[in-house]
């Protein structure tokens, strides 16, 4: 009985034209009205209900986040968002559920969308 392997790219649901190297990709079902995730570890999580032009602008987009994260600006727990305007400015922290996810008006999110032009 012969059977055919997957290629793990399908497997692990990565999107193989939107991933670089050190930056996977993942397509996968995002609560709510959550487009795209960044991860303290590298990767991107895209909704798979997006299209390829919603994809494409939010990798642009979450990639400010990651740079953020990288340079110890941003960074975030279940509960909060801990955010420095520069590497110099005190750390502020955010309650989550006190706050609109992606809203335009906190700080992190507005130099992202005005980086990443989204």
């Amino acid at each position: 009985m012969a059977f055919k392997l997957k290629v793990k790219e399908s497997l692990f649901g990565i999107d193989r034209s939107a991933s670089e190297f050190g930056t996977p990709v993942f397509m996968k079902d995002l609560d709510g009205s959550v487009l795209a995730e960044a991860n303290r570890d590298g990767t991107i999580f895209i909704d798979k209900r997006a299209s390829r032009k919603e994809v494409d602008a939010a990798i642009e987009h979450e990639k400010v986040h990651l740079q953020q994260m990288k340079q110890g600006r941003l960074d975030y727990t279940d509960d909060t968002v801990i955010w420095k305007k520069d590497t110099k400015s005190p750390a502020r922290v955010y309650k989550r559920a006190q706050m609109m996810e992606g809203a335009k008006n906190l700080e992190w999110e507005a130099e992202a969308y005005k980086k990443s032009k989204k």
